[in-house]
């Protein structure tokens, strides 16, 4: 099965180089999360039949289908997990009054028999079998302006993203995509929107959930300067632990600072002369205590990308530079933001420092294609305590098809200079 997937992720990758096509992020705006699936926030659903879209009840949902296959010389240490996984979701939505709207989703995920551990599917960091998941995984109510204030509140266990998720997010790729209990509190004042937030990191769907009700607060705001000019939209936030919550034994240095320490964080984005369009962040972990259990004490990282639309078959060149010195994650959403085979976890989780030059292209056939040539310093140690560099250079490529309405295909390919190589085939269907 691993070296049928391979090559057939390997026939996907020559079919990219030699046709070209378009990437697909799971996320709008500029969180890299990729997980094969439709361009944008919306996607069209297969049609049900039946009459349940109403103002009082939404229905909808997702159900696909992924295998996973890698392999590396014996020389080249890699997590070489073939994988096949099956994941479910089913959203209600729920409009109470005009001013009140619920939402509920099921999920449900399971490895098939014979499937290797990867990621948050059969051992992962908790140590024993998650080979199926049947759980609630979302359940909030969202009001807006109930008190005559112009105010948005939600309240539950909801996805959230700080900033683009590299430091926390809830990463769709995983089985279990991360979800977080908690009141979240906004208004708009004009073009800014503020935001303040309570809630905690011990949701049931969080990999690595040894700690006991770790706590944060904070609050972020983001300013609309403009449409299309030089500074499109400003952000800021804050996070800090409140000192709530027990860690488990066994639970690794990086996570073992969360009740305590601190985070602040820069974004922006916007629209230069040569039709260049640009997107950077800046952001740092404060060591409260002074532990050093992360890693530096006040890591800091960053993230600058610019990106110029091109006319037809080449649709966007992109140039992406990240460094940080040291793990500045909580739970983030940002698989492949390092590259597809994902040996450094991703851009912001060690001393890692990238150069991603990425190319989007349509060649017809309705295909969508993306291509990524990655150079990777790590200045520390990497990759499950091996004391050394990882890979130097990697190539991605992710080619994707809409089959039908509602009806999704992607198959992914990297591989590096080491020859470590994986291949991804996914099948999903909105609904």
């Amino acid at each position: 099965m691993k070296n049928v997937l391979i090559r057939a992720s390997a026939a996907a990758a020559a079919l990219a180089f030699s046709s070209h096509a378009l990437a697909q992020n799971c996320y709008p705006g500029f969180q890299q999360c990729w997980s094969f699936a439709p361009r944008g926030s919306e996607v069209d659903r297969v049609p049900t039949g039946l009459s349940l879209r109403s103002k009082e009840l939404t229905i909808t949902g997702d159900l696909r289908v992924r295998l996973r296959g890698a392999n590396a010389p014996s020389d080249a240490p890699y997590q070489e997990a073939d994988q096949q996984a099956t994941r479910a979701r089913v959203q209600l939505g729920f409009q109470a009054t005009d001013k009140v709207r619920a939402k509920v989703e099921f999920l449900f995920a399971e490895s098939w028999a014979g499937s290797e551990s990867y990621s948050d599917s059969l051992g992962g960091l908790q140590g024993a079998p998650n080979e199926q998941y049947n759980k609630v995984s979302q359940a909030y109510a969202l009001c807006e302006d109930l008190l005559g204030l112009g105010e948005v509140i939600r309240v539950g266990r909801s996805d959230f993203f700080l900033s683009n998720g590299l430091i926390l997010g809830s990463c769709d790729f995983l089985q279990f995509p991360s979800t977080f209990t908690g009141a979240w509190a906004g208004r708009k004042f004009g073009p800014v929107e503020v935001e303040g937030f309570l809630f905690d990191d011990y949701g049931p769907l969080q990999n690595g959930n040894l700690r006991d009700g770790t706590r944060f607060a904070g609050g972020s705001a983001k300013w609309t300067v403009s449409e299309n000019g030089p500074v499109g939209l400003l952000s800021a936030y804050f996070l800090t632990g409140t000192g709530d919550g027990d860690l488990g034994a066994g639970v690794a240095p990086a996570y073992q600072d969360y009740r305590n320490d601190s985070w602040w964080g820069l974004d922006g984005k916007g629209s230069l002369p040569l039709g260049l369009n640009w997107m950077g962040e800046l952001a740092q972990r404060i060591d409260e205590d002074d532990t050093g259990a992360a890693g530096d004490i006040n890591p800091l990282a960053y993230r600058m990308r610019v990106a110029k639309p091109v006319g037809g078959v080449v649709t966007e060149v992109s140039l992406t530079r990240t460094e940080s010195e040291g793990s500045l994650q909580i739970n983030p959403g940002d698989f492949n933001s390092a590259g597809l085979l994902h040996q450094y976890a991703g851009a912001w989780r060690s001393d890692l420092d990238t150069w991603q030059l990425g190319c989007v292209l349509d060649p017809g056939l309705d295909l969508d294609v993306t291509l990524t040539f990655l150079t990777l310093d790590h200045d520390g140690a990497s990759g499950g305590g091996i004391n050394r560099q990882l890979g130097h250079f990697e190539s991605n490529a992710i080619v994707a098809k809409d089959l039908d309405n509602g009806v999704h295909i992607a198959a992914g390919y990297a591989i590096d200079n080491d020859e470590r190589q994986v291949g991804y085939l996914q099948l999903t269907v909105y609904f």
